[in-house]
C-alpha cells in the first residue's frame, strides 16, 4: 500500500504550558496494521505584538490504545519562531518540524495531536500537524528524477497547483517537497500555512495531506527586515506508479490572502 498522510489544523492556547488538542482526532484507515513513520507540525503567530515568540511541544496520544508501542509520554519538539523586538515586524518563515518515528497502528486507531506553548501569548497561534504512514517504512532513496509544478493563488479554497506527467520509466515516487512562499505584495495580519494532496486519473492514490516546507507568521503591513529561510527537506515516501502516469497536485491554505500565496511541489521518482 502506498504511503499515506493525515493532517489537522487548529489554534493553540494563549496560556503558557497549557496543552490543547489540534483539530479533531485522526482516524487510521480500515485494514492495517499501519506503520507510522513520521510526524510533523508547524506553528505560526497571527499578531505582531512584540516580545512574544512561539514554539513548544507536539504531543502524540493514542486515544484508543491500539498503537504499539504506546507513544506516551509522546512529547516531541515543535520549534516556532522567536519574539519580534518591534510591532514593525516583517514577515518571517516557520520551519517544518518533521520527525521520524516507529509505531504500529491498527485499522481505525484514533490519534490525538496537541500543542503546548512554552510561553504565554496574547493571541492564540495557528497550528498544523499530521502523521505519515503506510504498510512499511519507506527507504530513503537518491532523488534520481525530479519534476515540479507551481501556481499562485489568493483563495483558501483548494486550488490546482498543476499536473506532473511521470516519465515512462517511472516505477515509484520516492520523495515529496512542497514549498509555500510569499513572493508578492505584503499585507498585514495574514499568517499562512498550507498542505498539498496528490490525485490521479491513471492510478489509484490514497487520500493524503502532506505539509509544505515552510509557513509564515503575520506581519504588520509596515515590515522592517528580511525573513530567514527554512531548511529544505524532501519527505521520504513509497508510492508505486506506472510509467507515464499523470499526477494531479492540489493545495489548500489556512486562510485567504490579499496578494497571492505561491506553492511549488517537487516529486522525486525512480
Amino acid at each position: 500500500m502506498a504511503t499515506q498522510a493525515l493532517a489537522v489544523t487548529g489554534t493553540g492556547s494563549t496560556a503558557a504550558a497549557t496543552k490543547k488538542q489540534i483539530g479533531a482526532e485522526l482516524s487510521m484507515p480500515a485494514g492495517g496494521p499501519w506503520t507510522i513513520h513520521h510526524i510533523w507540525g508547524q506553528v505560526v503567530k497571527i499578531t505582531t505584538i512584540p516580545d512574544e515568540g512561539t514554539g513548544g511541544i507536539l504531543h502524540v496520544q493514542s486515544v484508543t490504545g491500539d498503537i504499539a508501542p504506546d507513544p506516551a509520554p509522546g512529547k516531541y519538539p515543535l520549534i516556532g519562531t522567536p519574539l519580534s523586538e518591534s510591532a514593525n515586524s516583517g514577515i518571517s518563515s516557520v520551519p517544518l518540524n518533521l520527525w521520524p518515528v516507529n509505531w504500529e497502528a491498527s485499522g481505525k486507531a484514533a490519534i490525538a495531536l496537541s500543542y503546548t506553548g512554552l510561553l504565554a501569548i496574547t493571541t492564540a497561534p495557528i497550528l498544523a500537524a499530521g502523521i505519515i504512514f503506510g504498510d512499511s517504512r519507506p527507504e530513503i532513496r537518491p532523488l534520481t528524477f525530479c519534476d515540479s509544478v507551481s501556481n499562485s493563488f489568493a483563495s483558501a479554497i483548494e486550488q490546482t497547483v498543476g499536473t506532473i506527467t511521470l516519465a515512462e520509466k517511472a516505477t515509484r515516487i520516492v520523495g515529496i517537497l512542497a514549498d509555500l512562499n510569499k513572493g508578492d505584495a505584503v499585507t498585514g495580519a495574514e499568517p499562512i500555512m498550507a498542505t498539498i494532496r496528490l490525485d490521479s486519473a491513471d492510478i489509484k492514490l490514497p487520500p493524503s495531506q502532506y505539509p509544505c516546507n515552510r509557513a509564515f507568521n503575520a506581519n504588520d503591513g509596515t515590515p522592517v527586515g528580511h525573513p530567514s529561510v527554512a531548511q529544505s527537506q524532501f519527505i521520504p515516501v513509497d508510492i508505486p506508479v506506472m510509467g507515464g502516469a499523470r499526477i494531479e497536485i492540489f493545495a489548500t491554505t489556512t486562510q485567504s490572502v490579499t496578494a497571492n500565496a505561491d506553492v511549488s511541489v517537487y516529486l522525486a521518482y525512480e
